[in-house]
């Protein structure tokens, strides 16, 4: 069965872990991104999908408040060429809908991923399966 979600959250791109000598934890950007896109997808009260699946997730990327609104309009839309590379940010969702989308990230075979630069950050999430592999 196709799933298909829109979570109104900026999307934030996965980071490494912090190793010290009392534990190991992400930065609290991430971890907050993490908690709430955590909360979201409960929300959504489906069963795991325990065939091979095929994602597609749109990540729309807010602009920067300290951009004039002359680039502003002319960014909108348009492909995002920030510095965060895109397999970070399709890590953060992946690891995020584990055990609630599906039972584990392997179940994923195949990925269609973009970044779009917009005025409010949100991320569009289609999960399809894959019948006859």
């Amino acid at each position: 069965m196709v799933h298909k979600a829109t979570f109104n959250i900026a999307p934030v791109p996965a980071s490494r872990p912090r190793v010290t000598k009392w534990g190991t934890y992400f930065p609290k950007k991430y971890q907050t991104f993490r908690d709430e896109l955590e909360a979201l997808l409960d929300s959504y009260a489906i069963t795991p999908n325990p065939e091979l699946i095929y994602v597609k997730v749109d990540f729309h990327v807010q602009m920067a408040k300290s951009w004039s609104k002359k680039r502003k309009a002319e960014a909108v839309g348009k492909y995002c060429d920030n510095n965060a590379d895109i397999d970070n940010y399709i890590k953060a969702v992946l690891d995020s809908a584990e055990g609630r989308y599906y039972n584990n990230d392997k179940q994923v075979v195949m990925i269609r991923a973009r970044k779009f630069w917009a005025l409010e950050g949100k991320i569009t999430y289609e999960q399809v399966p894959i019948i006859g592999l």
